[in-house]
């Protein structure tokens, strides 16, 4: 393996040690979801399995039947024929009967399939949603997350399909242990004793399967990412510029080429053992003919008991190693699903209990604010800071201050550390998130550009007023937008972007001017600009934040910029370093002060006077 591999922790270990209650606690809980999906489709092939279980021993008593007839009624010509017809019209209908059920459940699966899976990728998608920001910082999380939703795309259906099957073969099974005992009373135990070998290679098979499955999932992550890389738009013109290519096609190739001979070598393993497994069940073969053999010859079976058992035999042991395979993906499946459920328990984001804010401006403290990404350094490092209501603030300071972090822990999408942030007196931890971010509106850095049309580009803002045309038109003037829908073929209902067909691109400053109108569209009291005009010139910026503040009126904003002239339009500067509050005041007191605002300032000025160039 490569060294992106990563020893498995115990946690991750516990789904492959389950015991069998909790495994059966997992397959009732996924036939729960199945029910609620497709109560119909599941109801019509569990009902007909049943009787599709025990039509091929009804079919070997008739053609017991059948056969012993026939050796009645040889040379007794018509009318012997006619004693046997009634078993061949029998075994004809029986045929026709399979062949029914069998279509009647086909059509019962498509509908289950298709329901469930959508269902389970529904699940994965919600909780993905629905989680807490901060367990994207985690690599863990995202092999979790892989987990479920290979589960739910690619595993679903073949639970439920050999969980049915194994009960079908079962009750199969029976009935033919139930006619081999009119053989002799050994032959079950016989053909019993010879499948067990294979029962335990099966077992020990999906277990291996599994846990390989489970310590490749963070180097198929890397192969997927080879794959999107080198695929993707956005990268093909770097990738082209720098020769990438080939060396990232070799990367993808060296870590795929060794995931595979990994998986290959474990299949050569496992067909070794299954391979040794199976000479018990050709010696129990030949026994159990020998005993229906004597049976026969000491008169106590007729010949077509003889030619029923000895097929009941060979079906049985066809039957048992079906079975046995279908045992061993069930529960190798079942160790998938465990992953599903898993993944589906992660706690949300959003608890019972918590509270909303007022429907008014409010004031943001910050007490001894502390933040550390997982496994990183110390970001935010006892920050105090008191934001009053309707305050416009610019937040200033070097890469790796610490500014679209605050901005971050101000919206909730991260739990502090230590410390806490107050929004109108109330402790953020214990405020509903959507009731906050209801309030809020944010256009961050790496703004998204949404592959939809102009209008949707804009009401995404605020999602249940995008019937509201003429606001979406208001919002896009406000930015700036409108300068350019105009003048897209259908106006605000083009599609936008390069990934669906007929869909206009943009350049980076007309997609960032539809950013900003989602934000102008929100309406929110609390406004947060995190450098969204980084794609403008510094005079459009400026322009940019004039208006930024004319949409703030009467609401609390925060703005981040690197460019020290756009923050003279707050009404204060905060400066942050290494994760504290530095300085703070007007532009003018700053530049007083002759501290770390001032040294920016300074700094930046000069790359715009014309003698410096």
């Amino acid at each position: 393996m490569t060294q992106s591999s990563v020893p498995t922790s115990s946690h991750e270990n516990a789904s492959s040690n389950r015991s069998l209650r909790s495994h059966l606690a997992t397959l009732i809980w996924f036939g729960k979801l199945l029910w609620r999906a497709s109560p119909a489709g599941l109801g019509t092939d569990a009902g007909a399995m049943i009787p599709a279980a025990l039509l091929p021993a009804v079919r070997l008593l008739i053609l017991e039947r059948l056969l012993d007839s026939v050796n009645t009624v040889i040379g007794q010509g018509e009318a012997g024929f006619r004693q046997i017809l009634i078993w061949i019209l029998l075994l004809a209908g029986l045929q026709l009967l399979l062949a029914g059920i069998n279509a009647v459940r086909a059509r019962a699966r498509a509908i289950v399939r298709e329901k469930t899976g959508w269902r389970l990728q529904e699940l994965v998608i919600q909780k993905a949603a629905d989680v807490a920001l901060h367990h994207y910082e985690q690599p863990v999380f995202f092999d979790r997350q892989q987990r479920a939703l290979w589960a739910s795309i690619w595993r679903s259906f073949s639970v439920f399909h050999s969980a049915l099957l194994s009960i079908e073969l079962t009750i199969t099974l029976l009935s033919y242990l139930g006619l081999l005992v009119t053989g002799h009373l050994s032959l079950p135990f016989v053909l019993i004793i010879g499948a067990y070998p294979i029962l335990l290679s099966h077992l020990r098979r999906g277990k291996e399967t599994y846990n390989l499955h489970r310590r490749q999932t963070a180097d198929k992550r890397h192969t997927d990412y080879y794959v999107q890389l080198l695929t993707d738009r956005d990268a093909a013109k770097e990738i082209r510029l720098y020769h990438l290519g080939d060396h990232l096609t070799r990367a993808w190739k060296e870590l795929a080429e060794s995931l595979r001979s990994e998986r290959l070598r474990l299949t050569m393993h496992q067909q070794k053992h299954l391979g040794y497994a199976s000479l018990t069940t050709i010696v129990t073969f030949f026994a159990a003919l020998l005993i229906l053999l004597w049976q026969a010859v000491a008169g106590l079976i007729t010949f077509g008991a003889f030619f029923a058992l000895a097929n009941a035999v060979n079906r049985f042991q066809e039957q048992l190693s079906t079975l046995l395979r279908t045992i061993s993906s069930v529960f190798e499946e079942m160790l998938y699903i465990t992953d599903l459920q898993d993944f589906v328990a992660t706690p949300e984001e959003r608890q019972p209990k918590m509270v909303s804010i007022p429907d008014r401006p409010f004031t943001i403290v910050c007490e001894d604010l502390c933040f550390a990404y997982p496994d990183g350094p110390t970001v935010l490092d006892k920050l105090n800071v008191t934001i009053d209501a309707n305050e416009k603030i610019a937040l200033v300071g070097e890469n790796g201050s610490g500014k679209t972090t605050l901005i971050k822990l101000l919206l909730g999408l991260y739990p502090p550390t230590s410390g806490r942030i107050l929004i109108g007196g109330i402790d953020i931890t214990t405020i509903d998130p959507e009731a906050m971010r209801s309030k809020c509106a944010a256009v961050f850095q790496d703004f998204l550009q949404y592959q939809r049309s102009a209008a949707e580009n804009v009401g995404y803002g605020r999602v249940e007023a995008m019937v509201d045309v003429p606001r979406i038109q208001a919002a896009a003037i406000a930015s700036g937008a409108s300068e350019f829908i105009d003048h897209l073929p259908d106006r605000y209902e083009t599609t936008l972007g390069r990934y669906f067909t007929g869909g206009q691109d943009l350049s980076r400053g007309q997609w960032q001017k539809l950013a900003l109108s989602r934000a102008y569209f929100r309406e929110a009291q609390f406004l947060i600009f995190d450098e969204p005009t980084a794609a403008l010139d510094p005079r459009a910026e400026v322009e940019v934040f004039k208006q930024f503040r004319a949409l703030a009126e009467g609401k609390s904003a925060i703005f981040v910029s690197h460019r020290m002239a756009s923050a003279r339009v707050a009404d204060r500067i905060m400066v942050l370093k290494g994760g504290h509050l530095v300085e703070h005041g007007t532009h003018d007191e700053l530049l007083n002060l002759a501290g770390e605002y001032a040294r920016m300032f300074t700094l930046q000025a000069k790359w715009y006077r014309s003698e410096d160039f």
